[in-house]
C-alpha cells in the first residue's frame, strides 16, 4: 500500500506539498478541491504531471465536498455534473487516477414528530439523478483508469445506499474508506462497506477519539492495524488525514509500529 497527504492549509502551493511528501517518504499528494487555487481551471495538468516525472510523487484527488448531483433543482444538479466531468477530464491529462467524492444528505424538513429529507420523500428523482450521473461518469472515464470513489461520512441513510448500489453498478466507481468516520459515527456504515469490501479503491487513515478525529495515529482509540489489514488486500492507497505538517509528521514516524504488529 501507498501512503500520502492531503494538501495542507499552511502550505499554499503544490510545489510545497509534494516537498513535504517527499521528505517523509510518502509516495502521493491528495489535492483538496475546496479551496480556491486548487480548482481545475487554476491549476495545469502538465505541470503535474512534470512533479510527477521529476519528483517521483503521485497525485490524487478530493473533490469540492457540496457536489449537489442530485439537487431538486435540474440546472444545479448539471452544473456539479458538469464539474466532475470536466475534474475527470482534468485528471485523465494530469495522471490520476483516484478521484474521492462525498455524497450529500440533502435538505432536510423538520415536521412536528420528525424529520423528512427530501430524497427520502422522492426516491424515483433521486435515483434517477443518480443514473444519469453514473452513466455521464461511466462514459466520461471509458476505458482510462480513473476511478471515482464515493466516500463514507457520517452515515448513508437508506435512500443513499440506494442510490450508492445505483452507482456501484458501475466499474468505474467504486468506495473511499475513512476509518476515522466509521468509528466516530459509531460504525453506522460498516455492514454496508465491510458487504462491498471488494469496491474499496481508496481509503482516508487518521486516529479519532470520541468526536475529535482526523488525529495523530496513537492518540486515539482506532485500532489501526485491524483497518490497515482490512482494506491491504484490495486498496492500494492510503491518505494520512491529518490536517497539519505537524500532526503529519508525528504520524509517519509511528506508522511502522502499526506496520509491523500486522506481520
Amino acid at each position: 500500500m501507498k501512503f500520502g497527504m492531503p494538501t495542507l492549509l499552511e502550505l499554499e502551493t503544490l510545489e510545497e506539498n509534494v516537498a513535504l511528501a517527499q521528505r517523509l517518504g510518502l509516495s502521493f499528494v491528495e489535492i483538496n478541491c475546496n479551496v480556491p487555487q486548487f480548482q481545475v481551471d487554476r491549476m495545469d495538468a502538465r505541470q503535474l504531471r512534470h512533479l510527477t516525472e521529476t519528483t517521483g510523487i503521485e497525485f490524487t484527488f478530493h473533490l469540492d465536498e457540496y457536489m449537489s448531483i442530485t439537487d431538486p433543482n435540474p440546472k444545479i444538479a448539471q452544473a456539479y455534473l458538469e464539474s466532475v466531468l470536466e475534474s475527470i477530464e482534468f485528471a485523465k491529462e494530469a495522471g490520476i487516477t483516484s478521484m474521492t467524492m462525498h455524497l450529500i444528505s440533502g435538505v432536510v424538513f423538520t415536521l412536528p414528530h420528525k424529520k423528512v429529507y427530501v430524497y427520502e420523500k422522492y426516491p424515483e428523482y433521486y435515483l434517477s439523478r443518480m443514473r444519469i450521473f453514473r452513466d455521464k461518469v461511466t462514459q466520461a472515464i471509458g476505458d482510462n483508469p480513473v476511478r471515482l470513489n464515493i466516500e463514507n461520512v457520517g452515515g448513508f441513510a437508506d435512500y443513499m445506499r440506494q442510490g450508492l448500489e445505483v452507482l456501484l453498478g458501475s466499474p468505474v466507481i467504486g468506495l473511499t474508506y475513512d476509518c476515522g468516520h466509521n468509528h466516530r459515527y459509531h460504525r453506522v456504515d460498516w455492514d454496508f462497506l465491510g458487504g462491498h469490501g471488494d469496491r474499496i479503491a481508496h481509503m482516508h487513515i487518521h486516529d479519532c477519539k470520541g468526536q475529535q478525529d482526523h488525529i495523530p495515529f496513537g492518540d486515539g482509540d482506532i485500532d489501526l492495524v485491524k483497518e490497515l489489514a482490512f482494506v491491504e488486500k484490495s486498496c492500494p492507497r492510503a491518505v494520512i488525514e491529518v490536517k497539519t505538517a505537524e500532526s503529519l509528521e508525528e504520524t509517519v514516524r509511528r506508522l511502522p509500529r502499526y506496520q509491523i504488529k500486522e506481520r
